[in-house]
């Protein structure tokens, strides 16, 4: 007789491949003729605008540029700020270690490593510098697992194996327009940006509606004040993207993020037209569910099994929310005037920390700087940095490694002043996105059969065992090589029809039937 063994491949979890970028910058800035020249330069920033991130096969492409951004002031009096940007495009693509990951969009983030800025002339500004580009892509593993076996006497104890896999991602960058009121003669319009805010996602079979609003801002100086003042616009959208492979019973991850914004006059009108460059993000994750032996033996021949750990993605955490954020710090000066603040935001990450017992665990945490314009008393600014960590609620037993934070966060509201000496920055940051865990299930993935026992029929037909609280039927069975069903009617221990996992009494003097 022999053994029939029925085997089948489930995609588990890879871990995650993570790697650095450095994206150098050297370009020169010219200030057009219709700006005034160079006094002073007040900030440099530099953040990355990805346009093109996919994963095909064992390559990672991504391509974008680096928005270059100066704010300076010129010698004309009071505390007026300027504005330029140069695009600094950049590409990259880089192969991957042997092994299988997932297509689709890469998860990227970063943060600038340095930058050096100088006005050559009076219309010239000279930049030197580089941003990290981060990006981690989901590495999968093929298991061969066991999923049945039948005759020569085998005995086994299956399991179910449940956890969330990837089967569509994609990122679309579209576009929208609006109107928007004209600025006044004199404004100086300093940054045009905004934040995407998730209405609903629905999927249908092949396909998820996404249904949000653009909150758009227009950061200005009007001539007639030195403060920043912002004009806001809601833009309502709604997109449907093809996912192949998708339904209706699978769980829907979508955000988005606004690139760039472009203010165009409009004749006649007294409005500009506002043309939105915005990115959607989805990913479509479906719950899986594997019967897997996960344990098993022969009562007639010797048994030799091999035992393996696959792990899959579970959820652990709802994120979407805000995250509320106050940074108080002493001014460097305590006589200046906060005129406004920006923020750049990074992107949380799973993080190692220790419980009151010292048992470890995760928690997500992102890194963030605000920006903070403040001019003197003589009308000069300069801008002020104040770094700061954000973390979203929760914390959650597990390392870095097993944790997977599908999410992406925004800054959706920012104010800034000063309370005596003191600076005071209070800003919300909405959070859209999933946490995922990986969790080990172990199974079988070979078993061969040797020989026979040498007893046979001339062992003992019965065996008396004293059990213990917590142990396995099926276990105590594999130790004297008897059937689990003779045991369970022997000592009566069936319950409601099925075989318990295990047993509930304190001790239980067990009688053991051989196996016939």
């Amino acid at each position: 007789m022999e053994l029939k063994v029925f085997k089948d491949t489930i995609a588990t979890y890879g871990g995650r491949w993570e790697t650095r970028l450095e994206l150098p910058v050297e370009t020169e800035i010219l200030i057009p003729d219709y700006l005034p020249a160079v006094f002073k330069i007040v900030k440099c920033l530099i953040e990355p605008v990805v346009l093109q991130n996919r994963v095909t096969s064992s390559r990672w492409q991504t391509e974008g540029y680096l928005r270059c951004t100066v704010y300076y002031q010129s010698d004309e009096p009071g505390c007026r700020l300027y504005r330029t940007e140069q695009k600094f495009a950049f590409e990259k693509s880089v192969e991957l270690p042997s092994g299988s990951y997932a297509e689709g969009p890469a998860q990227v983030w970063g943060e600038p490593e340095y930058c050096n800025c100088r006005a050559v002339s009076e219309h010239r500004i000279d930049l030197r510098g580089a941003y990290i580009l981060c990006g981690a892509v989901l590495a999968t593993k093929d298991c061969e697992l066991l999923t049945s076996l039948a005759d020569c006497g085998i005995e086994q104890r299956t399991r179910e194996l449940g956890g969330l896999q990837r089967i569509a991602a994609e990122e679309k960058t579209l576009t929208a327009e609006t109107t928007i009121s004209l600025p006044e003669v004199g404004d100086s319009v300093l940054d045009i940006g905004g934040t995407f805010v998730l209405g609903s996602v629905a999927l249908q079979t092949g396909q998820a509606s996404v249904q949000g609003t653009l909150q758009l801002q227009v950061c200005y100086q009007p001539p007639e004040s030195e403060e920043l003042v912002v004009r806001q616009k809601e833009v309502t959208v709604q997109q449907t993207v093809e996912m192949p492979g998708a339904s209706e019973e699978d769980l829907c991850i979508a955000w988005g993020k606004v690139l760039a914004c472009t203010l165009t006059e409009s004749e006649g009108r007294g409005e500009a037209d506002l043309n939105i460059t915005w990115k959607l993000h989805l990913e479509v994750w479906h719950t899986a569910t594997r019967t897997v032996v996960a344990d098993a033996y022969s009562t007639i021949c010797q048994t030799q099994t091999v035992q393996t750990a696959c792990k899959l993605l579970n959820q652990t955490a709802d994120l979407a929310g805000h995250v509320n954020v106050a940074l108080e710090d002493d001014l460097p000066d305590p006589e200046v005037t906060v005129k406004g603040c920006f923020v750049t935001l990074g992107a949380a990450v799973p993080t190692a920390v220790e419980d009151h017992e010292g048992k470890e665990q995760i928690r997500l945490c992102g890194k963030g700087t605000a920006h903070v314009f403040c001019a003197d008393a003589r009308g000069e600014l300069t801008c002020y940095d104040k770094a700061f960590v954000w973390q979203p609620e929760g914390c959650w037993p597990g390392i870095p490694a097993d944790a997977c934070a599908c999410a992406e966060a925004s800054v959706t509201r920012v104010s800034s002043g000063k309370n005596g000496a003191q600076l005071r920055v209070e800003l919300e940051i909405e959070v859209n996105g999933l946490l995922l865990q990986a969790a080990a299930g172990e199974a079988l993935c070979e078993v061969e059969l040797g020989e026979e026992y040498a007893e046979g029929n001339d062992g003992p037909a019965l065996y008396l065992y004293y059990a213990q609280e917590g142990e396995r039927v099926f276990d105590i069975a594999k130790r004297y090589h008897a059937r689990s069903k003779d045991l369970v009617a022997a000592n009566h221990i069936e319950s409601d029809g099925k075989v318990p996992q295990e047993l509930t009494t304190e001790t239980a003097c067990l009688l053991i039937p051989a196996a016939l």
